[in-house]
């Protein structure tokens, strides 16, 4: 009786579906992103182990392991700076995710003053450039604004 309660509360309902899809599109990236392949080990047949599981999660009405799935997924793109990851996801879920928000956070303070002041802060904005140039839509003004100050920066270390 009380299973069947959590499965018709709308609400979970709907997170057990947001997650599910977000892991299914998650693993998808994966598998064309981070091909392994070895005499002991084949990422694409993983990957299609770990969708079966996702689905089977989501039949057993189990978010909290669909959540956590979700973060460990994702840690490469996050670590990475994959910025291409969550146009991906909303692409094929519709739901927008953001792993960069720390990343983001850095490259609107470095805006905000003006100038590059680190070689870490360097990186950021080289990297966010670089995913700029490569989207179709991309804020023409945010690239020549970022590529001002890398300008500078690269000027001040000669």
């Amino acid at each position: 009786m009380l299973n069947n309660r959590k499965m018709t509360n709308p609400d979970k309902h709907t997170e057990l579906e947001k997650y599910r899809d977000l892991n299914l599109a998650t693993l998808e990236y994966l598998s064309k992103t981070m091909k392994i392949e070895t005499n002991d080990f084949n990422s694409s047949l993983y990957y299609q182990k770990l969708k079966i599981e996702v689905n089977e999660c989501f039949t057993k009405g189990r978010l909290s392991k669909l959540k956590q799935w979700f973060r460990d997924l994702t840690e490469m793109p996050r670590e990475t700076k994959d910025l291409k990851f969550s146009d991906f996801i909303k692409e094929r879920t519709g739901h927008q995710v953001n792993l960069h928000e720390r990343f983001e956070n850095r490259i609107s303070m470095i805006l905000d003053q003006g100038r590059i002041k680190t070689e870490d802060d360097y990186l950021d904005v080289l990297t966010k450039v670089d995913y700029l140039n490569q989207r179709e839509s991309s804020n023409q003004t945010l690239i020549d604004q970022l590529n001002s100050l890398l300008i500078d920066f690269e000027k001040k270390k000669i």
